[in-house]
């Protein structure tokens, strides 16, 4: 997903738009919109506007001042996100941000999908988000790692705990605790262990396919609070080069700022989530950190070829900044 620093002419029009999003909320201008807004000035816009006073812009003078296809997608990916920043989004903001889209010529899925929930239309809204959502990615990844139908079907029917569990994949993965501490495999089994996931071949373990999002929990540095998984799932999509890449970000945001759960399993309810602290703020910069990754670790990325390796070597290789670090956008 790309992260792009709009020209100095068009920041302000786009951040008026944002603006008029965040003031749409059903509850106003409250301190989870607030702080998005300006982490989004600070990190993305490098704008320092009164938002409290901003006028409003029409979809034609919008249009106006984004030319750049590449800033307007990115624009409107930011209006979802500011959309659920603090639960459901409302009619007037989907309606607000349905106009730009027109407008600035963007066909972004996402704004469709959170149509229906702002509808209340909770099973299409579901069905539609799922249909999107990096989580169809993972299995089509474990079939290009494994080439075929039949070991998807496996990993699924192990998720479910339909046939008996793959001792001998487990096992591998079991004895990862006996690799030195510092290396990636040795910290993904206590990362796995510590927050009770279980590893593939076990029942409710994702396919191998799948591990890699676990892996970048590891590479990122953040846990699986729901803290750490908005600022996770930021800088997974940041790496991420597919057409699910801004549903790798909208999936936190969906679960924990708008805390809709779209999953089998019970998720943390923290009204106000994203106006804590400068978590808004961290989640762009990983959003931008991720960006900067060299290669998308879900596309077929091997995870056994860099079990054995300290995981300082692997952040090098693969170069990812260290957390709070500085970081260009491309």
């Amino acid at each position: 997903m790309e992260f792009i620093i709009p020209e100095p002419h068009s920041a302000p029009y786009q951040f008026r738009a944002l603006t008029m999003i965040a003031r749409a909320a059903k509850g106003g201008l409250g301190q989870p919109q607030r702080a998005l807004l300006d982490a989004i000035q600070q990190v993305v816009m490098e704008t320092n506007e009164d938002f409290e006073t901003l006028k409003e812009i029409s979809p034609a003078e919008l249009a106006l001042g984004v030319a750049d296809p590449a800033q307007a997608l990115q624009l409107i990916r930011l209006m979802v996100v500011v959309a659920m920043a603090d639960g459901p989004p409302s009619t007037d903001q989907v309606s607000l941000i349905s106009g730009f889209a027109a407008a600035l010529d963007v066909d972004e899925p996402a704004v469709k999908v959170i149509g229906h929930l702002a509808k209340g239309r909770l099973l299409r809204f579901r069905l539609a988000f799922l249909r999107r959502s990096h989580v169809r990615h993972y299995f089509r990844n474990h079939y290009q790692m494994s080439g075929g139908i039949l070991p998807v079907i496996q990993a699924i029917l192990h998720f479910r705990g339909l046939i008996k569990d793959d001792s001998e994949k487990a096992s591998r993965f079991r004895a990862l605790k006996h690799l030195p501490e510092d290396t990636l495999g040795h910290q993904f089994f206590h990362h796995c262990v510590d927050a009770d996931i279980p590893f593939p071949g076990e029942k409710g373990g994702f396919p191998e396919g799948a591990i890699y999002h676990d892996v970048t929990h590891l590479l990122s540095g953040y846990d699986t609070s729901a803290e750490g998984e908005l600022r996770n799932a930021a800088f997974q999509a940041g790496y991420t080069k597919y057409d699910h890449d801004f549903f790798t970000w909208l999936m936190a945001i969906v679960l924990h700022a708008a805390r809709v759960n779209v999953t089998p399993f019970p998720m943390p309810n923290i009204p106000g989530l994203l106006g804590h602290g400068s978590l808004a703020m961290e989640m762009l910069r990983e959003l931008e950190r991720g960006n900067s990754v060299k290669l998308d670790l879900g596309d077929r990325w091997d995870f056994w070829e860099h079990a054995e390796l300290p995981i300082e070597v692997v952040r090098e290789r693969l170069g990812i900044p260290p957390r709070g670090a500085s970081v260009s956008a491309p």
